[in-house]
């Protein structure tokens, strides 16, 4: 297949799946700061800061505001982060391969992006919005089911899958990292089972996590979970392994495999689970440098830069 088109099918599903994660992100958060006692801004700083938005933000906001952070991460289209200009993206990528793809999956695509702008607007109500970001959420999997029920299997459903799931690991790690950063300000309560339960709640881990783990919801079990877990489609060792799956199908491969089966001799070999938030943090960085390593090469292996 042409190198062009792999990249926009590879950027297409990079696109949707940050789309997903943000809205989920998103969402739980605004339910999780109604039990800040004092300073709902604790919660919406660490977000900023583990997608790489904070310093983008604060050229325009002095405060985290709840208000002014879900318009930065849903509507804003000089964020290029947000759910917005992420619809965006992902339908300029399809207009060159729209013929590749299945016709459902195109209109699938097409609804999100137009139903979003449509209904979310700036005077709409905190209840309208998380329906309409649940949409989001719910439209982008039913395009990767459309996907994976109609397209042939080959080179071009792979790069699909790659972006899916090398965007998947890394936002994951994102997630987590906005946990691990929160700083509680004197005065505040102990809200970490709360915010480890909202982090399962985020990755709709809860219910896998509970039938592995029958005690109470504490970090370093819910962190070897969403790290080490081989059987969770959201947890990153298993991300990693339906992208080395995906190399395996693919030419060009030698430097891609021999990467990830070291990353994942390194995750599961790790005591992560054991860890303080300051020595996760800096995993979590480790990891999203190893993830960024994947996806620098795809681009040196297969696209034309």
């Amino acid at each position: 297949m042409l190198s062009r088109d792999a990249e926009h099918l590879y950027w297409l599903a990079r696109y949707i799946e940050r789309a997903e994660n943000t809205g989920r992100l998103i969402n739980v958060n605004v339910e999780m700061m109604l039990d800040y006692p004092i300073d709902d801004s604790l919660g919406w700083e660490p977000i900023l800061e583990a997608m790489d938005s904070k310093k983008d933000y604060l050229n325009n906001h002095k405060y985290y505001e709840e208000s002014n952070v879900i318009h930065y991460l849903s509507r804003e289209r000089n964020n290029p982060n947000s759910i917005a200009s992420c619809l965006h993206n992902a339908s300029y990528n399809s207009e060159f391969i729209k013929d590749d793809l299945p016709r459902s999956a195109v209109e699938e695509l097409n609804n999100i992006e137009m139903n979003f702008l449509k209904e979310m607007t700036a005077s709409v109500s905190k209840r309208k919005r998380a329906k309409n970001i649940y949409e989001v959420i719910s439209s982008s999997q039913r395009f990767f089911g459309i996907i994976s029920d109609n397209f042939s299997r080959g080179y071009a459903f792979e790069f699909l899958r790659l972006g899916r799931f090398v965007e998947r690991a890394d936002m994951i790690t994102r997630i987590i990292d906005s946990i691990c950063t929160t700083e509680k300000k004197e005065g505040t309560i102990d809200l970490s089972t709360l915010e480890w339960v909202n982090l399962l709640k985020t990755l709709s881990a809860h219910q896998a996590f509970r039938k592995v783990s029958r005690g109470e919801i504490e970090k370093d079990s819910v962190i070897n979970f969403l790290f080490k877990d081989d059987s969770f489609p959201r947890s990153i060792y298993r991300c990693l392994t339906i992208i080395h799956k995906s190399f395996l199908n693919l030419p060009k491969n030698n430097d891609a495999l021999v990467f990830i089966q070291k990353f994942l001799a390194n995750l599961n070999s790790s005591r992560i689970g054991k860890y303080d938030n300051t020595k996760i943090h800096s995993f979590v960085d480790l990891t999203q440098k190893k993830i960024s390593s994947i996806d620098q090469i795809i681009q040196k292996s297969y696209f034309n830069n």
